[in-house]
């Protein structure tokens, strides 16, 4: 069994960690390897745009794990449409 756990949220959820429990046994723990598909943009008057995006999961990171387990994470953190801007 897999179990995802995420903790990224509002204002900066690019950055939290990834948990990855298969079999009652943490595989990944980190921090800071998600990142978004979205942007966040000024305008020509300096007026703030935010775009959401798709969560992902470092590729470089996924590519180490079974394509079970890296569905599992896509999975979970399609749960979060992000660019909130925190970032800015």
């Amino acid at each position: 069994m897999i179990t995802i756990q995420y903790t990224g949220e509002y204002p900066n959820t690019c950055s939290g960690t990834l948990t990855i429990i298969e079999d009652d046994k943490v595989i990944y723990d980190e921090k800071f390897c998600c990142y978004s598909t979205g942007s966040v943009w000024f305008d020509d008057n300096w007026s703030e745009h935010v775009e959401s995006g798709r969560l992902l999961w470092n590729q470089e990171e996924a590519s180490k794990f079974s394509p079970e387990v890296q569905s599992a994470v896509r999975g979970h953190l399609s749960m979060y449409h992000v660019c909130c801007g925190g970032c800015v």
